[in-house]
């Protein structure tokens, strides 16, 4: 591995309607809007294969969540490529999910699922064996976003097999 300091900056996402989702990060996660930017021509990026970047036109937010998480949402309209008729599953290949660690995960599903635009794709499920004390759920937004929610707290058994430990939210 080249010797190069890293660090974690963050995670982009498409977006059907940038409003939409900003609005869902802000009122249900309670994120911070920092900056929002475009439209913007081009998609900035030449996929291999191609000669220039894909026209379309791009607008972008960028979020934060308390000090220790950004969110770019990115909006991508007037597309000359043909659109996936679905988001993939999380289990399928480019599938993916966020998750956020949350002090409370009965409380904060609860409020995921008391809104109108989100729904419960699984069960509180509590872990056993090496992640014994390990609490997730899953949702899901009418827009697509599958969202996890996880509580655990420091001293996992897994601890004992190794030295290296999962990040920690600040608060904890």
């Amino acid at each position: 591995m080249i010797n190069v300091k890293r660090a974690f900056d963050h995670v982009g996402m498409a977006v059907p309607d940038l409003e939409q989702a900003v609005d869902f990060f802000v009122d249900a996660l309670g994120f911070d809007v920092v900056i929002t930017a475009g439209p913007y021509d081009d998609f900035g990026y030449i996929w291999p294969g191609e000669t220039s970047p894909e026209l379309g036109t791009l607008r972008q937010a960028n979020l934060v969540l308390g000090d220790s998480f950004n969110l770019e949402l990115l909006e991508y309209t007037n597309r000359t490529a043909e659109l996936p008729s679905e988001a993939p599953r999380p289990a399928d290949p480019g599938g993916w999910h966020l998750c956020l660690h949350v002090d409370d995960i009965a409380t904060a599903g609860a409020e995921l699922v008391a809104r109108d635009d989100t729904e419960s794709i699984s069960k509180i499920i509590r872990e056993e064996d090496d992640m014994d004390g390990l609490q997730w759920a899953y949702f899901r937004t009418d827009w697509g976003l599958v969202l996890e929610l996880i509580q655990w707290h420091p001293g996992m058994p897994y601890e004992r097999k190794t030295p290296h430990r999962m990040a920690l939210p600040r608060w904890a």
